[in-house]
């Protein structure tokens, strides 16, 4: 006998969901494979969008499935993006991995000022795949193991306290420690892995230098499994650091082209500070290109559900619009 939910649509037991098949169209508007956490985002999509199709019981309290752990048997980061705000991966210890799952540690709403430039330094994809990579530092990289067993259970306690206490200084301080550890096990795996190319390393220079001008951290650089940089930063900070930043990485055509947020862009440009060409000093200016775009962003709220308008497969046909007349 079917199982109804409140609204009258049939719940699919968990038993079911392998006898059906599903055709599925995505697109991403970043770039793949490029240490962007492109899988997190397409694993997480996936997972959510069939748990509405088949509109599968996710209520935990009441048998239903965790979707954090389904989409972490995808990519490990995917669990983390189905939740908004601010959200950790616990680890777990058992056996069937079923403890393996994201909490969400805050929402977006409780640290609303949290802000970010997404540096784009390459949209190809990185010679090493992220699974590929981790499995050959788990084989051979003896730092790894330290920091499983030594750090990281302390880091994750530092890191969620100063997110609910809003300590942007503490977070800046572990957010790039942790980043600078996660790259040095990768140059300690063997053969070594290089993630990172001579602008993320300029990059990182220039975050320093400017929290330097400042005289506190104010802004905290990130990279995954690639060149490409995330920079946090609270609200009322981003014009002065993107001015920063586009002295020392200009933009190789119209501004509008380089970065998402143009009016942001502008001000930044007419911005003018006594102290910062003395700032800047032994920073030199990257050639054109050095940094392909940047993209203003915030806290994101996890997924969503789009308008039908929005959707890429032909509802009369089940098939793809561009291919729905052949």
């Amino acid at each position: 006998m079917d199982k109804f939910d409140s609204s009258g649509k049939v719940m699919i037991k968990k038993e079911e969901l392998s006898t059906y098949k599903v055709r599925i169209a995505s697109k991403n508007s970043f770039p793949t494979a490029a240490g962007l956490a492109s899988s997190a985002a397409g694993y997480a999509c996936l997972v959510y969008a069939l748990s509405k199709v088949f509109n599968v019981n996710t209520d935990v309290r009441k048998g239903g499935i965790d979707l954090t752990v389904v989409a972490r048997q995808g990519s490990g980061s995917a669990s983390r993006s189905l939740y908004g705000g601010f959200v950790k991966w616990e680890k777990g210890v058992q056996a069937d991995g079923l403890d393996s799952k994201a909490v969400q540690v805050a929402d977006r709403d409780h640290w609303p000022e949290m802000e970010a430039l997404i540096l784009i330094v390459c949209e190809s994809e990185k010679d090493t795949p992220s699974t590929q990579g981790m499995q050959n530092s788990v084989a051979t990289s003896p730092l790894l193991k330290h920091r499983a067993e030594q750090i990281v259970a302390e880091r994750m306690e530092q890191i969620e306290k100063a997110i609910k206490e809003r300590d942007f200084e503490t977070f800046g301080k572990i957010t790039m420690q942790e980043s600078n550890q996660f790259h040095a096990c990768c140059l300690d795996s063997f053969p070594p892995i290089f993630y990172m190319n001579e602008t993320s390393k300029m990059i990182i220079k220039a975050v320093h230098m400017y929290n330097a001008y400042k005289g506190a951290i104010r802004a905290a650089y990130t990279y995954d499994a690639g060149p490409n940089a995330v920079i946090y930063f609270e609200r009322g900070e981003a014009k002065e650091l993107l001015a920063f930043l586009l002295h020392i990485f200009p933009p190789t055509s119209n501004i509008s082209d380089y970065i998402n947020d143009v009016e942001l862009a502008t001000e930044s440009v007419n911005i003018f500070s006594p102290r910062l060409p003395e700032a800047l000093q032994g920073m030199p200016v990257q050639g054109a290109g050095a940094v392909s775009k940047i993209i203003y962003t915030s806290v994101g709220t996890g997924p969503c559900d789009l308008p039908t308008s929005d959707c890429l497969l032909d509802p009369s046909t089940g098939k793809p619009f561009e291919v729905r007349n052949q």
